[in-house]
C-alpha cells in the first residue's frame, strides 16, 4: 500500500521540485514526503485560486509572505496557549467589527479585552456586574438597532420618491373621505361597505376564504387573488382591521394610507415607499 501511495503521488509530483525562491530541493523519496507536498500543493493552489478568484473578501488583501510566516509560527508553536489567543483574538477582532457595522456603534476592542482579561483571570471587580453584563448588552444592543433603523427610515422618508408618494396619497385620501358611503376609523382606515355580509365579524385568529384585487391610488393592480385562505391578522394591519369589520359574505373597498400598509420602508420594487392602498375584498366565509 505504502509503495502504491508515493508511486501514484510520484507520478503527479516529480520526486525533485525545487522550492519556489530557494535553491533547497524538496526530495520525494517516500510516501509520506509525497502526501505531504501532495496536499500542500492541492491546498496552496485551493488558496491561490479562491484569491484570484475574489470571492471571498478576507482573501483579498491577503499578504502571502506574512500569511506563510504565521503559517510556520502557528505549526511549529511551542506555546500552544498562545497562538490560540492569536487565533482566537483574530476571529473576536473580526466578529467586534461586524457588530459594530451592525449595530452602528463605534465599539472599541480594548475596552473589551480589558474587561475580557478580568474575566478569564477571574477578577471580581468589574465596572459592570457580571450578572447584569447581560442585560446592559441586550439593552445598548436593542436601542442602536432601533436608532440605526430609524435613521434608515428617515434617509428613504427624504427621497423625492417616498416624499411624492406621501402627499399624494394624502391629498387622494382627503378626496375620498368626502365622497358619500366612505367611512373612516380612528386609525385613519377609510372603507365602504358595497355588500353587507350576514352572521359574525371576523377576528384576527380566524381562518377565512377572500378573494381580493390591490391596486394603488393610479387604478394600476399590483396583486389579486380570487381565493385565498388565511389568518385575519396575518395582513398588515390596514388590510387585518378591514377584514375586522366584515362578516362572511361581505364586499368592502378599503383605503389603506401607507402607514396602514408598508409605510416608509415598502417591499422592494413591487412596492414604493409611502404606498396609499385600494383594496377590494370579498369574503366567502370561515376558511377549512
Amino acid at each position: 500500500m505504502k509503495k502504491f501511495l508515493f508511486f501514484a503521488l510520484g507520478a503527479v509530483l516529480m520526486l525533485n521540485v525545487c522550492s519556489c525562491g530557494s535553491k533547497k530541493a524538496a526530495t520525494l523519496d517516500n510516501a509520506a514526503d509525497s502526501l505531504s507536498y501532495g496536499i500542500g500543493v492541492m491546498q496552496g493552489s485551493r488558496l491561490a485560486e479562491a484569491k484570484a478568484m475574489g470571492v471571498y473578501p478576507d482573501l483579498n488583501d491577503l499578504d502571502v509572505n506574512d500569511y506563510l510566516k504565521g503559517i510556520k509560527e502557528g505549526a511549529n508553536a511551542n506555546n500552544p496557549s498562545y497562538y490560540m489567543g492569536v487565533n482566537d483574538g483574530i476571529q473576536m477582532k473580526k466578529n467586534f467589527d461586524q457588530m459594530a457595522e451592525q449595530f452602528g456603534l463605534d465599539l472599541n476592542f480594548e475596552t473589551f479585552i480589558v474587561a475580557y482579561a478580568k474575566a478569564v483571570k477571574g477578577d471580581s471587580i468589574f465596572s459592570i456586574e457580571k450578572n447584569r453584563a447581560n442585560f446592559v448588552c441586550d439593552s445598548i444592543i436593542a436601542a442602536a438597532r432601533l436608532a440605526k433603523e430609524q435613521a434608515e427610515l428617515d434617509s428613504i422618508a427624504n427621497t423625492p420618491e417616498a416624499k411624492a408618494n406621501l402627499e399624494a396619497g394624502i391629498a387622494f385620501l382627503a378626496a375620498k373621505e368626502q365622497e358619500e358611503g366612505v367611512q373612516k376609523t380612528e386609525s385613519g382606515l377609510l372603507y365602504k361597505v358595497i355588500k353587507e355580509g350576514n352572521g359574525k365579524k371576523f377576528t384576527s385568529t380566524d381562518k377565512i376564504e377572500l378573494s381580493y384585487v390591490g391596486k394603488f391610488i393610479n387604478d394600476s393592480i399590483f396583486d389579486q387573488n380570487p381565493s385565498l385562505k388565511s389568518v385575519v391578522g396575518r395582513f398588515v394591519p390596514g388590510f387585518t382591521e378591514g377584514l375586522r369589520l366584515m362578516s362572511p359574505g361581505a364586499k368592502y373597498i378599503f383605503y389603506i394610507p401607507s402607514e396602514l400598509a408598508y409605510g416608509v420602508r415598502g417591499r422592494g420594487a413591487e412596492m414604493p415607499s409611502n404606498s396609499t392602498l385600494v383594496f377590494e375584498v370579498e369574503t366567502k366565509g370561515l376558511a377549512k
